[in-house]
């Protein structure tokens, strides 16, 4: 391990002191040396400790890196199912059939509401048991079928129906009731049964405490990767363990909270401490964040991320290059481009894709049963989804327009019968920014369904008078953006555009260096030689 910088000491020795109850906070840039601080950490104590990863493939990467410390590497699912053996007789996955076959709707009046037979009211009540197991709630309330109902229909308030916003208020009204109750009678059943799905039994640690001590008992200390994404249910578990808690994370990499995720390194108390300097890239792709972030309204981080050099591009494993578009249009967009010029591409998520263009040619036939995109339900019709894409907020619904009325839905198909299945041996990948986060290239291309600046600073102030839930969206389209520019190791094409050419920092927002003052990512990137 190379000699850690001053900022990574000071981390590994204020969490050798942290005591039981306390928490301390590492603030993390992209590519800032996050593992290499935790190993340095778990190495400093010598007590036994557990790192939470994300997923399973970051806790065997994890595990490997920690191999001669006494800090194992898991994640939370896997020492909850650990705590439960013993008492859970099966693994039961829950969705509308297991909801429809175990009878449990049968005990309730359920009202009749259009569109909604059996199968969709079971569908509801198997997220309505998601949202309960994934809060920090003791008990079911209307809240949580409430969610699961605007997961189906999408949110009233971001309808561009008033219609159909009534519509779904109107079924919430009705609906809410019947299903949280449902939802809380099956989980009883399940209890009774032994039957758990993975959120029931990770759940269990939140309301049980002694399986929360059979999870945690053995450890003195925890480690949480990625605390920026962990939902409300993560964050009650690990605070009532009572264990001193390192939580890593990058707020400006937050770009879940659709899907229910909170920014736990808001949330939890404690010291705050930073990792400013990349290692994976130089000061030209740092230049294209910091501008990113600095352009959020309100201001950006009050730290400054800097470049440090790339990362060891010649031990990179893969595709040397990736395209990574905002949506799933702009990535079949570029895609096809690419294929149609000879190039072997790997798309990402190419069936989702697939389902946004026939989703789209089925609103434009009036087929609305065929309507299968998220995206793409909050439209009654063609003519509806015609005017909005045309008022020109939102780039990739253009897109998605003009590619119905281009009759290009063949070359979707094509795309997703000839792109490449292996990411072996292909000219470059293409990814949204979403799907991108965790990943480095040495190249990135933005995709050119990204909105300039200008734009996204429009849709923040007009989000900033309607609720707080569209200023988080609007905050995490810049977080999404950072994230999509700082896959990048050696070069980042593609922001001139979405970037003010203006100078970086004016008068009024520049740091305190002179030299960054006038720095432009363009600048820094003429001035950085790969060589």
């Amino acid at each position: 391990m190379m000699k850690p910088t001053e900022e990574q000491a000071e981390i590994t020795e204020e969490f050798a002191t942290l005591k039981p109850g306390e928490y301390l906070k590492a603030i993390a840039f992209a590519g800032a040396g996050k593992t290499s601080t935790l190993k340095a950490c778990a190495q400093k104590r010598k007590d036994r400790g557990v790192y939470l990863a994300f997923n399973r493939a970051i806790a065997e990467e994890a595990r490997e890196k920690l191999g001669r410390t006494k800090c194992n590497a898991m994640t939370m699912h896997s020492l909850a199912y650990r705590a439960m053996q013993g008492i859970m007789e099966s693994r039961t996955p829950v969705n509308a059939k297991t909801i429809m076959e175990s009878g449990v709707m049968d005990g309730y009046h359920i009202p009749t509401v259009k569109g909604w037979g059996d199968y969709r009211v079971a569908s509801a009540v198997s997220r309505t048991l998601s949202s309960f197991a994934a809060s920090a709630d003791a008990n079911f309330n209307e809240g949580h079928a409430e969610s699961a109902i605007i997961e189906a229909l999408g949110d009233p308030d971001f309808m561009a129906s008033e219609e159909k916003a009534q519509v779904i208020r109107d079924t919430l009204d009705r609906l809410s009731g019947p299903l949280h109750l449902i939802a809380q009678q099956y989980w009883v059943n399940s209890m009774e049964s032994g039957r758990y799905s993975d959120d029931m039994y990770l759940k269990m640690l939140d309301i049980n405490d002694d399986l929360r001590k059979r999870a945690f008992g053995r450890y003195k200390y925890l480690m949480v990767d990625e605390a920026q994404d962990i939902n409300p249910v993560q964050r009650s578990i690990l605070t009532k363990t009572g264990l001193p808690i390192l939580a890593v994370g990058d707020p400006y990499q937050q770009i879940y909270s659709w899907r229910g995720a909170e920014n736990a390194l808001q949330q939890l108390p404690g010291k705050e401490l930073f990792l400013t300097k990349s290692f994976r890239f130089g000061e030209n792709i740092a230049a294209v964040a910091r501008h990113i972030l600095n352009s959020i309204p309100g201001g950006g981080p009050s730290q400054r991320l800097v470049g440090g050099g790339p990362g060891n591009v010649e031990d990179h494993k893969g595709p040397k290059g990736a395209v990574i578009c905002r949506t799933n249009i702009g990535m079949l967009d570029e895609a096809i481009n690419y294929l149609n010029k000879g190039y072997r591409v790997h798309v990402d998520n190419v069936q989702g894709l697939l389902t946004d263009a026939l989703s789209a040619q089925a609103l434009k036939d009036g087929r609305m049963s065929d309507v299968k995109s998220d995206e793409l339900k909050q439209f009654d019709t063609w003519d509806e989804m015609e005017a909005t894409a045309e008022e020109g907020s939102d780039p990739g619904l253009s897109k998605l327009v003009n590619l119905v009325r281009t009759n290009r839905i063949p070359d979707v198909q094509r795309l997703a019968n000839h792109h490449s299945t292996t990411k072996d041996k292909v000219h470059l990948v293409v990814y949204t920014g979403h799907r991108s986060k965790g990943l480095e290239f040495p190249a990135v291309q933005l995709g050119d369904d990204w909105p300039d600046i200008m734009t996204m600073q429009a849709r923040y102030k007009a989000a900033e008078m309607k609720s707080d839930k569209h200023v988080t969206l609007a905050k995490e389209a810049y977080n999404t953006l950072y994230v999509a520019s700082t896959r990048a190791m050696v070069r980042c094409s593609g922001y001139n555009r979405i970037l003010d050419p203006k100078p970086m920092y004016d008068d009024e927002n520049s740091y305190d260096s002179e030299t960054d003052r006038h720095y432009t990512p363009a600048a820094a990137d003429r001035d950085y030689n790969p060589a």
